[in-house]
């Protein structure tokens, strides 16, 4: 959030307030974005979203698929021995 923004300080209880901390570290983003986050979707307004967190297995499938896709092009690349 930028600074400017307008500063809003209130009062939740605690167990709520533990579930928001989890709810932002599970969708990678700070408290305070969380929480708009939230609140824009209960308004109806949902602004267009980051790209939900990707896990280390996709992540580790996407990472071998670019390798064979780059380890093909070189293959191209290289000149053939006779």
């Amino acid at each position: 959030m930028a600074r400017d923004e307008p500063q809003v300080n209130l009062r939740i209880p605690a167990d709520l307030k533990d579930r928001i901390d989890k709810a932002a570290e599970k969708n990678k983003r700070s408290m305070t974005a969380e929480v708009v986050a939230r609140l824009e979707e209960s308004f109806g307004g949902q602004k267009a979203e980051k790209a939900p967190p990707i896990d280390e297995y996709t992540l580790d499938l996407f990472a071998e698929k670019v390798g064979q896709v780059l380890d093909t092009r070189e293959k191209k690349k290289k000149p053939r021995s006779a």
